[in-house]
């Protein structure tokens, strides 16, 4: 009978091992999204257009982002891109709505692009604040991973 019990547990994985794992996952995309930003810093800028700038995402207001879609010539070839910037995370309407205002169809942008990389492109390349909350909800994650599996 014994047996019988440790085998069905050998099949579960715990799930304080899948936050753990998330809260991992997330802060090596944070540091990733940070040093692309600062890498982007340093890249050569062209001329480009706002081809598309509108909200997406949900039909209610929570879940709500701005999609801004742009073009830009790189020696002659067309590039497109929706990138905005490797840092910004807008999580609020208001933010979305502010984007679309900086960003109106039609309007010319300085496109920052990667030289080893062409497709790869940003509007902006300051790093923002806002992408503290990755290493926020990592840590809280890892912690809970770590507590919760020390507590068993």
């Amino acid at each position: 009978m014994e047996s019988g019990v440790n085998s069905d547990r050998k099949g579960k994985i715990n799930p304080l091992v899948i936050v753990l794992f998330a809260g991992i996952v997330i802060g090596f995309y944070g540091i990733y999204k940070i040093y692309k930003g600062y890498e982007s810093q340093n890249w050569p800028t062209t001329q480009g257009k706002i081809i598309k700038s509108r909200i997406a995402g949900a039909k209610r207001i929570i879940g709500r982002r701005a999609f801004i879609k742009y073009e830009y010539f790189v020696s002659g070839n067309r590039y497109v891109s929706s990138q905005i910037s490797y840092t910004l995370i807008i999580g609020d309407y208001s933010g979305a709505i502010e984007i679309l205002r900086e960003y109106p169809e039609g309007k010319t942008v300085t496109v920052y692009y990667n030289p080893d990389n062409l497709m790869d492109a940003v509007l902006k390349t300051e790093i923002s604040g806002r992408i503290s909350w990755l290493f926020i909800l990592s840590v809280l994650a890892i912690i809970l991973g770590l507590r919760g599996l020390r507590w068993q």
